[in-house]
């Protein structure tokens, strides 16, 4: 054979082995993990659909330690899963050849109308000891909620006017759905005054029932809300639909209504405050000022005054209106305040009282505490401008005052002081360079009101020494402070009518005196001034108090004369 025949041979055989090798590559690349989301593409809120994951494995080896996750986006919640799962994943062990693997799941959205979401799925598995991943995503279309639900109510309504907020639902799915409900969130300032389909829960929850495919309902809630003019009043509504054996929410579009400014404004200052805390004994003076913000004079119009609450001492009224008892509310009108009898365009004016709270809380059980005085004041007149569609010209205005509660602390010592369980030994009458003990009592008694971030504390005078001995029948026992040579007793606490109901909280520490020469013929000081300080946990307030030093003149010790404190050579 010549060498051109060897060479033509050499090439038929490199042409054979590429066209081989092509064809095997060729082959392998057609051979994949196919996976693929099977789901609708379009699906209303709140409707159940099904979700398939399918995958088959055409490679030429094993899938070892495959899983399957599937990854939901935000609004939507496998069906009998909490809310915020987000995620299901699935071991799958070794996946053969040839292998056709198929997950369903059950999957609803709670919210997100008039997006497009994404839902994604994600094979891993290893081969030849190498982690592989492979992951496809599903678009879906989110629709309206498939119960439909409309608000019929007003864009703005009046301080205190009574209006109606109309509820129409109907379920727009093909599916029948079980076991809704309806929870209204109210803002602070809204009054409930009925609704045609009773509540089931309190006066914001509604048992809808079940609701077939294209049926339908409408009920309607009225009421009222009070608030500055311009300030928006927002209604949250939330749908719950039963699914799998358990309750999820449907996130439902606000209702925000607007407080129109009023024709007739009326408002309320206490001692010339909006925020005024009272007290017990205290001279309240309230003004009560009303707007006519029409272009037309209003006539005739009447102020009333509601009263509530426990301290209000009625027997100190001062004021021109008329009193009526069966309600506690004072009444002006043009026969005792002419000035109401016309009230001009764009003019203002007021009308007054003062009242005394009592002299004392009435409390009666542990829980008698946080007092309020309340006022509710109204206006009207006959008088209509000819832009309202209504039958009065009307407002109402209120306002809450918190009482203050009470705190108060007592400082006792004494020499003979068996009672405390504290043996106190030494000379007495103190005598000079020789140690005397004595026990500091403090006495904590609060009353309507729970205290917080309370602090007592002294000076040790000098000459005096704190022994480490104390006690408290109630939160932490005093300690001495070496930096400033001050005991303190701190309460995070105090509960109301500790004292009034119950034992007072008392704290006792001990101290150890040797008076000096200096001394002679005189007390000697024990400890300084006593000082207070504390929360009022209802108003807020901080509290203060001082008390005088302690010596040993010992008054509370009926055991000691007048003259067995005094100190002597």
């Amino acid at each position: 054979m010549n060498m051109n025949s060897i060479l033509k041979l050499l090439t038929i055989a490199l042409l054979l082995t590429i066209v081989i090798s092509v064809f095997y590559i060729f082959s392998d690349n057609n051979k994949d993990l196919n996976i693929s989301l099977i789901a609708p593409d379009e699906i209303m809120v709140g409707v159940p659909f099904d979700l398939k994951a399918e995958f088959s494995n055409q490679l030429n080896s094993v899938l070892k330690d495959a899983s399957l996750i599937i990854t939901l986006p935000e609004g939507a919640v496998f069906i009998g899963s909490e809310e915020g799962k987000k995620v299901e994943s699935k071991d799958l062990g070794d996946i053969g050849t040839g292998s056709l693997i198929s997950e369903n799941y059950k999957v609803v959205f709670l919210n997100g109308s008039n997006e497009n979401c994404e839902i994604g799925v994600l094979v891993s598995y290893y081969s030849s000891s190498s982690k592989y991943e492979k992951e496809e995503k599903k678009s879906i279309k989110i629709l309206n909620n498939g119960i439909n639900i409309t608000f019929d109510a007003p864009e703005q309504v009046f301080n205190g006017e009574e209006f109606e907020i109309k509820i129409n639902y109907k379920n727009v799915s093909e599916l029948d759905f079980y076991g809704l409900g309806l929870d209204i969130e109210y803002p602070a300032n809204f009054t409930f005054i009925s609704s045609d389909y009773k509540p089931d829960t309190g006066n914001n929850v509604w048992d809808l029932g079940d609701l077939r495919s294209e049926s339908e309902g409408d009920f309607i809630i009225k009421g009222s809300v009070i608030g500055p003019d311009n300030s928006p009043v927002v209604f949250k509504f939330s749908l719950k639909i039963d699914l799998g054996n358990k309750e999820y929410y449907l996130n439902l579009n606000d209702v925000e209504l607007v407080i129109s400014p009023s024709p007739l404004s009326i408002a309320i200052l206490l001692n010339n405050e909006q925020e005024y805390v009272a007290k017990t004994e205290d001279t309240l003076r309230y003004v009560i000022s009303y707007v006519n913000n029409t272009n037309v004079p209003l006539k005739n119009s009447v102020v009333r005054a509601y009263l509530s609450g426990e301290l209000f001492d009625l027997t100190s009224l001062d004021s021109k209106s008329i009193f009526r008892s069966s309600d506690d509310s004072l009444i002006w009108n043009s026969s005792n305040s002419p000035e109401l009898n016309y009230i001009a365009p764009r003019s203002a004016g007021f009308v007054s009282f003062t009242i005394d709270t009592k002299d004392r809380y009435p409390t009666r059980r542990l829980g008698d505490k946080d007092y309020s005085l309340n006022i509710r004041v109204e206006i009207e007149s006959p008088t209509v401008p000819e832009f309202l569609d209504v039958d009065k010209t009307y407002n109402t205005s209120k306002l809450e005052t918190k009482v203050s509660g009470s705190l108060s602390l007592e400082t006792t010592a004494y020499f003979r002081d068996a009672q405390s369980g504290i043996l106190n030994s030494g000379a007495l009458p103190p005598r000079v360079g020789e140690p005397t003990n004595f026990t500091i009592h403090w006495i904590l008694n609060s009353l309507a009101s729970d205290f917080a971030n309370i602090e007592i504390k002294a000076f040790l005078e000098e000459g005096v020494e704190f022994t480490g001995t104390a006690k408290s029948n109630f939160g932490n026992i005093p300690i001495l402070n070496e930096e400033t040579n001050e005991i303190i007793w701190a309460l995070d606490k105090l509960p109301a009518n500790k004292g009034f109901i119950d034992s007072p909280a008392e704290a006792i520490f001990q101290i150890k005196a040797i008076p000096s020469s200096e001394q002679i013929a005189n007390y000697m000081k024990l400890i300084g001034e006593t000082s207070m300080k504390a929360i009022d946990a209802f108003t807020s307030e901080e509290i203060g108090l001082k008390l005088s030093p302690v010596t040993t003149a010992l008054p509370d010790d009926l055991t000691i004369g007048q003259q067995g404190g005094v100190v002597q050579p």
